[in-house]
């Protein structure tokens, strides 16, 4: 037992020192922003720096989590909430008719949360694969939307600050920093008519878009 205490404080503090150094890279970003060299050349750095900081960790961990997720099968629960990007309401009634991969993170407070949405509407391969990208924080929607226009992310962004929806999707606390009052670092793919197809929760703070679709396939 005191082992495995030892492991979670040892994987805690890798996460923190992470965080720090995020945000130490956020500040570089905004420098390197301000020079004129864009937004592509800043993302692929955040890109270079997150993949050597967060090599050999397992994908799918889920290690830390306190939130236990939805069931599998079952329809999802309902909800109402403002997308931060058009100030539109999206509920789950109007996700209806596509697939729907729903990204509960952390939110503005974590960069690589920020950047792990921005790759995932980037990435190709996810849209060839025809399903839809909502993601969910408990920030508000004024924080969100600034995030949104700094990282360029043009797909839904609920927010989420009263925790009704991430409590009845069991997102609180599942995955990332496994904080009990905040979304973790989670996935929940719907089908179609709003059935929860498949879902998991990551330790780590970034997925790479290729390993998130190839985790779906085999687990959906």
């Amino acid at each position: 037992m005191a082992h495995r205490i030892e492991q979670k404080q040892a994987r805690r503090a890798e996460r923190l020192a992470l965080e720090e150094s995020l945000r130490h890279a956020e500040k570089r970003r905004r420098a390197i922003y301000r020079t004129g060299y864009g937004l592509v050349g800043i993302i692929a750095a955040t890109l270079i720096f997150l993949a050597v900081a967060l090599g050999g960790q397992k994908p799918g961990s889920g290690v830390g989590s306190s939130g236990t997720g939805p069931d599998i099968g079952l329809k999802a629960p309902d909800f109402t909430l403002s997308d931060a990007v058009t100030g539109r309401q999206v509920s789950l009634e109007s996700l209806a008719g596509d697939q729907t991969l729903l990204f509960f993170s952390e939110g503005v407070g974590c960069q690589a949360c920020m950047v792990q949405a921005a790759d995932l509407e980037r990435s190709k391969k996810f849209r060839e694969s025809g399903i839809r990208l909502v993601s969910v924080s408990t920030d508000s929607s004024d924080d969100l939307a600034k995030a949104a226009g700094q990282y360029e992310i043009g797909t839904p962004m609920l927010s989420d600050p009263t925790t009704a929806m991430s409590s009845a999707y069991g997102m609180l606390g599942h995955g990332g920093m496994g904080h009990p009052n905040q979304d973790g670092h989670a996935f929940i793919l719907l089908d179609e008519s709003g059935t929860v197809k498949w879902h998991q929760a990551y330790e780590e703070m970034y997925v790479k878009p290729g390993q998130l679709l190839t985790d779906m396939q085999e687990g959906a």
